[in-house]
């Protein structure tokens, strides 16, 4: 089988699996914004072990439906709490984002290569050389993580880069977000205090990518 004839395998299964997908929720008629609360009440008939595992594989392939990441980042701070939540969060998000940068690669850099023009291309080589801080600043200003994925995948970019940029640049949000679910499992007295550190980290990834645009401006 021909690398192309493999894309086009690829394709049609990749969309049957979004149709199946979409359909699938459709058909429950569970509003996206409850999906962190079904998913706590399922995974609460699994232990840790069991849960964590399906956790870190459902976020690995949530970009292959384009499943909102956030929200699975909120459940499971409301899932496991906030401490493995995060723990568990980083693995998933990771592999998530290589995932994705990895099937682009693969699947549409050729095609872009081959009808890019000279200005795309010049602004392409100035991205890829300074790839790390340029996937790191997309990270802590929170674009949308999926086009940051699948975008960079269609670059020359090294993949080394994009793993330490985004491996790096998601802790902040990462961390806030992971909290926020993880208030409602948080004692009431210390809700408050979560709360607080969520919002914090959140703003932490907006100071930190100030500062390194500024940096990187000076020099």
């Amino acid at each position: 089988m021909t690398k192309h004839s493999k894309k086009i395998l690829f394709a049609i299964l990749w969309f049957s699996l979004f149709a199946f997908a979409l359909y699938s929720w459709l058909r429950s008629e569970i509003p996206l914004i409850e999906i962190p609360n079904v998913l706590h009440l399922w995974m609460s008939n699994f232990g840790l072990i069991q849960s964590a595992s399906i956790y870190i594989f459902l976020y690995t392939v949530r970009p292959l439906i384009l499943f909102p990441a956030t929200l699975l980042t909120v459940a499971s701070g409301l899932i496991f709490g906030p401490w493995l939540g995060i723990l568990f969060t980083i693995i998933g998000e990771n592999a998530s984002a290589n995932l994705a940068f990895s099937v682009s690669r693969w699947f549409g850099r050729d095609w872009v290569k081959a009808h890019e023009h000279s200005g795309i291309v010049k602004w392409e080589a100035k991205v890829s050389e300074n790839a790390l801080v340029t996937v790191l600043i997309m990270r802590l200003i929170y674009l949308p993580f999926d086009a940051v994925n699948y975008g960079c995948g269609l670059t020359s970019m090294r993949h080394r880069d994009y793993f330490l940029g985004t491996f790096i640049g998601i802790i902040p949000g990462l961390v806030s977000f992971v909290l926020l679910g993880g208030t409602a499992s948080a004692t009431t007295e210390n809700r408050l205090l979560v709360f607080g550190f969520a919002v914090g980290f959140f703003f932490l990834g907006l100071v930190i990518a100030r500062l390194i645009h500024r940096k990187n401006e000076v020099e």
